[in-house]
């Protein structure tokens, strides 16, 4: 159970992109805590998943072993794209380790992923979906489609991938614009999706991730959840509620309600303040 988009946009300093998803894992109960997104072990890329946890988690963990086991991979000296095509075959020879099933069925993935990334060869952005093709019974690649010259992708259950489509759809066709910009849309509609709660296959908080011409990637904080004023939100990375004086590497956190980076202060004088401001609003109440 997931939702996971990821496109890129243009700036006023250059390109980038982003990437998406829910929190929600699922099998017999909700999880509203899983990561979703990932790095790969080198800094151009990262991969994420839906599908069943049972398949896609040992993948995922594969592919970051095996970038991580080899220089050449690691340090990027091979390309993206060459080391994309070297992450397939690899997952296609797994395939050849499952054993035992109880039903057949359970030897065929049951799961896709987003990869993304910026290719120095191709001195641009790749976005790729990797599918499981059932007639061939091996892991192959799906373009992203192109939205108003940028790149574009969404991967998870069908109802909320949809309602992301005809948002993004809606919103291309209502532009008065003479060319449709992509920008922040993507974004929009996975808000609006995700906080609409009326897809219980996703939850959580979202998890947002970014990928520069620079060839770094980087995870984001993001302010959750938006029903409670902004001062009272919670930051959340990667699904998981931040405590109270965990800190950032980086100061820029996400506002999903407007889409916008924030710069937090995570300072010692600033976080000790806001734990005795919420401790005098408790004791206001008692």
């Amino acid at each position: 159970m997931t939702l996971v988009v990821a496109w890129t946009r243009k700036t006023n300093t250059g390109r980038e992109l982003w990437m998406m998803s829910d929190s929600r894992l699922s099998g017999g109960k909700f999880w509203d805590y899983g990561p979703k997104i990932f790095g790969i072990g080198r800094s151009d890329a990262v991969i994420a998943f839906a599908g069943d946890t049972a398949w896609s988690y040992p993948l995922i963990v594969q592919i970051s072993s095996y970038i991580e086991s080899f220089v050449n991979l690691r340090d990027r000296a091979i390309d993206l794209t060459e080391a994309q095509d070297l992450i397939i075959e690899m997952l296609n020879e797994s395939l050849g380790f499952v054993s035992g099933a109880v039903d057949q069925l359970l030897e065929m993935p049951d799961c896709s992923f987003i990869f993304a990334g910026y290719s120095a060869r191709r001195k641009d952005f790749i976005i790729d979906k990797i599918v499981f093709y059932l007639n061939r019974r091996k892991f192959g690649v799906k373009s992203a489609r192109k939205i108003g010259g940028e790149l574009f992708a969404a991967i998870g259950d069908k109802s909320p991938v949809s309602a992301i489509s005809r948002r993004i759809s809606e919103k291309d066709k209502n532009s008065i614009a003479a060319k449709f910009k992509l920008d922040m849309t993507p974004s929009e509609a996975f808000f609006e999706v995700l906080s609409s709660n009326r897809f219980s296959e996703i939850g959580g908080a979202p998890q947002v991730s970014k990928v520069y011409q620079s060839m770094n990637q980087r995870h984001f904080g993001v302010y959750w959840p938006p029903e409670l004023p902004i001062e009272q939100q919670h930051i959340y990375l990667r699904g998981r509620q931040l405590r109270r004086f965990e800190v950032l590497d980086h100061p820029w956190v996400f506002d999903p309600s407007s889409g916008r980076l924030y710069w937090h202060d995570f300072s010692p004088d600033e976080l000790r303040a806001k734990a005795e401001a919420e401790k005098n609003a408790i004791a206001d109440l008692l």
